[in-house]
């Protein structure tokens, strides 16, 4: 499936819930972090309006077109919209799933982002994170670890329920994305950290989809589900707009 295709698929659900006359631009910026300066890419609302933010966290393969699509949606719903790289995620072929594993750096390079973005003038100061696999892995350290996020959907992060338990210390709305198949984050550990959610009196919110496996929501990946895809989108649509 070539680029181009890809994006143009990931957009389709956007485009049946919205009438848009041209599709966002994705741009690249540079930001300072105590590390490095780091290149992000980003996609802006049309008439560039005071709106608020989501960091787009990528899947083990990288930044491919599916996070530049991604970024593309957002804007058309009113956000604005970045994409850091992360270590955890470097750029690879997209096929089968290699091994991967979470650099620490990067929920602190990421955090330092989202400060400047959100310190923004054309930003409202209210920021959440949309991620995938590594980058929800990310999104999970960074958010038990700083409190300024204010919602998180997440597909499929890695580790099981060693992974999963670190939402507890989460001061976010959170929206968790499940696969039917998927051996990193088995339906099983799911239902028991919402067991643990209950017992701490505290909401999850929680999405199961079917005959879907690990990387469903890849266009260019082996096991992209289209349907699953567009149902994902409508409720991240919903989501955001309820808690930014």
């Amino acid at each position: 499936m070539t680029s181009r295709v890809s994006g143009i698929v990931l957009l389709f659900a956007v485009v049946t819930m919205t009438a848009v006359a041209q599709t966002p631009e994705v741009r690249t910026r540079w930001f300072q972090t105590q590390e490095d300066s780091v290149l992000v890419e980003y996609a802006l609302p049309a008439g560039a309006p005071v709106r608020p933010a989501v960091m787009v966290l990528s899947d083990r393969f990288g930044p491919q077109e599916n996070v530049r699509a991604a970024l593309k949606v957002l804007a058309t719903l009113g956000y604005r919209a970045y994409a850091p790289p992360l270590r955890s995620a470097p750029l690879q072929a997209i096929s089968g799933m290699p091994a991967a594993a979470v650099d620490s750096l990067d929920a602190v390079l990421l955090t330092e982002i989202a400060v400047d973005i959100m310190n923004d003038s054309g930003c409202t100061g209210s920021i959440g994170l949309l991620g995938f696999d590594m980058g929800a892995n990310v999104a999970i350290e960074a958010l038990r670890r700083f409190p300024f996020f204010r919602s998180a959907a997440l597909f499929y992060p890695a580790g099981g329920i060693n992974t999963l338990t670190g939402l507890l210390k989460a001061d976010a709305v959170l929206q968790l994305h499940v696969a039917q198949f998927d051996p990193e984050c088995t339906i099983s550990d799911v239902n028991r950290l919402r067991e643990r959610f209950m017992e701490a009196h505290r909401k999850l919110h929680v999405f199961y989809y079917k005959d879907a496996h690990r990387f469903f929501f890849n266009p260019q990946h082996a096991q992209y589900h289209r349907k699953n895809t567009q149902s994902a989108w409508s409720r991240l649509n919903e989501y955001f707009r309820r808690t930014l």
